[in-house]
């Protein structure tokens, strides 16, 4: 096919797909993996995700992140011809159906999709949730499958949603006529107990309290509520479930009220057939601590927020998901914010969240302005707030996460393989990892009596790769390439792939940062691994060490990085 049969075929196939096109469905075209590469170097296609492209003369569509996503659930089926039931199916859902609708604010979180059937998936920005859609339950807005506004908030209170943000977008959808809280009150009733209310709590007493939570007092009847006493016929709502009780799980347990507390503690103490009752119990009584009644009792929200800089492009999802696995142990639980400004601004945003108890403590991964300054006296020390230091205001790492020594090891690796000239693929000289990394290579080739054939200025980029490798000499006597992370990596192994080149049999190729796809690519690439994870829990069990007095844990990062050969690499063969 020539280059203009194919991007007529793309575009057939793109037409009622917001311009977008996989490359499994090229691939029924008769389009391969390297035409579609060729024409997003030549910029006729833009990749906008995993297996996913745009083409360039299409307009930029809205909601790019989530169509994206949608699309890999079932690649090789046009979205014309897909199903809302059965394997490949799903439908946007929760805070995404949110953003589709156009209600309650610009997301920043992964995209949230509801499937049938059980499915996992690996890329991080992407949450699968698996329930039961009912055909009733599902609208079509700009042809992406979204649940209806009234299944999108009892989503939203299943998964226990920061009552705030669910209270913007019921009344929004209220004020403009998506929803009417008559008819919504009786699918939400049974989550006000969860959301501290009474008992009796009505649905739409519920729905008042999310939305004056947010601000935006709803201005509807209160249909619902219970009946006065004396009201006349016809004037009672139907009886609501009653909450469980504590009390109630202990019978069922046939254990104290006392013991129960401690198994909802996380006490390690517990006999494992006692906790294996109380589980039974809890799970049969479907019981929920009631979180807003403890709060009152101990001026405590139970809640920690994280903090990242405002529209940052770059969440790091490892990290955060340590730190949230640490708090929730402890019986916290978790919002992820982003504070927009200087690190006095942020700092003075901080000490509202706990000055008004909406958190008992900050972990901050951006820094803070001096906390003392702005307390009315108090030091930064009164204030429970920990601040990671491993990344500056805009995301980029620095400090253990910015060591560049690991390219050493990866040098002594490969030297061990009988390599001797290198070449290095940098990122972009703004990072301070990018920078360090850059340094030990040219250090180490020295250190280590190796040879360099240079140093190729990247910017993180798949093309700049691909650019290092497809300038490459046929004469420079390179073996092996040193990859500023995986990204660069791919784009370096595909270029030297175009140009006939076996990797490793002919040049070994090593990335960093240890993403998704370096394990399904062909060959799976070599990478360092970066543990964020226990970096982002050990910095909150710093702060839950903060918050009950106890002195800050000693404990380390051990093996923070660590190498992973794959495919890419091997002996050399020349």
């Amino acid at each position: 096919m020539t280059q203009a049969e194919v991007l007529r075929a793309l575009d057939a196939r793109a037409a009622d797909q917001w311009g977008l096109v996989t490359t499994a469905q090229a691939k029924l075209d008769g389009v391969q993996g390297v035409q579609l590469l060729r024409l997003e170097r030549s910029g006729a296609l833009e990749s906008v995700g995993h297996g996913v492209y745009r083409l360039a003369a299409s307009p930029q569509p809205e909601h790019l992140r989530i169509k994206v996503a949608w699309l890999r659930l079932d690649p090789g089926t046009p979205a014309r011809d897909r199903r809302t039931d059965g394997p490949g199916a799903g439908v946007v859902s929760h805070t995404s159906a949110c953003a589709v609708h156009g209600l309650g604010g610009r997301p920043t979180d992964p995209v949230e999709l509801t499937v049938s059937s059980r499915r996992t998936t690996r890329d991080e920005t992407v949450v699968l949730h698996r329930a039961a859609t009912d055909a009733q339950d599902i609208t079509t807005v700009d042809g992406l499958p979204v649940t209806t506004v009234p299944r999108t908030v009892v989503d939203l209170l299943e998964d226990r949603a920061a009552a705030a943000r669910t209270g913007t977008f019921v009344a929004e959808a209220a004020a403009r006529g998506l929803v009417r809280v008559d008819d919504l009150a009786p699918r939400v009733a049974a989550f006000a107990g969860a959301y501290g209310l009474p008992a009796d709590a009505s649905g739409a007493e519920l729905l008042e309290f999310l939305c004056e939570q947010a601000g935006r007092p709803l201005r509807a009847g209160r249909a619902g509520r219970p009946a006065a006493k004396g009201a006349g016929p016809g004037a009672a709502s139907g009886p609501e479930r009653k909450r469980p009780t504590i009390w109630e799980v202990a019978k069922r347990a046939g254990v104290s009220h006392q013991t129960v507390s401690r198994f909802l503690k996380n006490d390690s103490g517990m006999k494992p057939a006692t906790r294996e009752r109380i589980e039974r119990a809890v799970a049969e009584l479907d019981y929920r601590p009631n979180l807003m009644a403890r709060s009152m009792r101990t001026q405590r929200s139970h809640r920690i927020t994280v903090v990242l800089p405002e529209l940052s492009g770059f969440v790091p999802i490892p990290l955060l998901r340590g730190a949230s696995a640490a708090a929730h142990e402890a019986g916290y639980m978790t919002d992820v914010v982003g504070l927009e400004g200087g690190e006095s601004r942020r700092a003075r945003s901080v000490l509202s969240l706990l000055e008004t108890r909406q958190a008992d403590g900050v972990l901050s991964l951006v820094p803070l302005g001096d906390l003392g300054d702005l307390a009315g006296g108090r030091g930064a020390g009164h204030w429970p707030v920990v601040v990671l230091g491993e990344y500056d205001d805009k995301l980029q790492s620095r400090g253990r996460l910015a060591d560049g020594r690991p390219a050493e090891e990866i040098l002594r690796h490969l030297a061990d393989q009988g390599h001797r000239r290198f070449l290095h693929v940098a990122g972009s000289q703004d990072w301070a990892s990018a920078r360090n990394r850059r340094a030990v290579y040219v250090e180490a080739i020295e250190r280590l009596g190796l040879t360099s054939y240079g140093v190729f200025d990247g910017d993180w980029s798949v093309r700049s790769g691909y650019e290092a490798a497809r300038d490459l000499p046929a004469d420079s006597g390179v073996t092996a390439v040193l990859a500023a992370n995986d990204y660069v990596a791919l784009g370096v192994l595909r270029g030297f792939q175009d140009r006939g080149m076996r990797v490793p049999e002919e040049m070994s190729v090593f990335g960093w940062d240890d993403e998704e796809f370096t394990r399904y690519f062909s060959p799976s690439i070599s990478t360092v691994h970066i543990n964020k994870e226990e970096v982002g829990r050990q910095a909150m069990l710093s702060l839950l060490a903060l918050l009950r007095g106890e002195p800050e844990p000693k404990s380390e990062v051990t093996d923070l990085f660590h190498l992973v050969p794959r495919g890419s690499s091997g002996p050399v063969h020349r």
